[in-house]
């Protein structure tokens, strides 16, 4: 099965990163999510931030979006 478009899921895993920061911000990750985030990072050519907490997820999403518009713009 192929991937969606890495834009796209970036959107949805920043979007997912929000809600669960909002419920529980110092809660881990589910492993799920943390291998998400981590293939993710790697397909947009960057590496994924060590997480600890949904708050740094939501942070590391919100930097690999920034990285991605600064490749895209250039």
């Amino acid at each position: 099965m192929s991937r969606p478009d890495p834009t796209v899921e970036l959107k949805a895993l920043t979007a997912m990163a929000l809600d669960l920061t909002r419920v529980d911000p110092d809660r881990e990750p589910g492993q799920r999510l943390r291998t998400w985030h981590r293939e993710l990072a790697e397909v947009l050519g960057d590496t994924a931030e060590p997480i600890a907490t949904n708050r740094d997820l939501l942070r590391d999403a919100i930097r690999l979006t920034r990285c991605s518009r600064q490749l895209i713009h250039r």
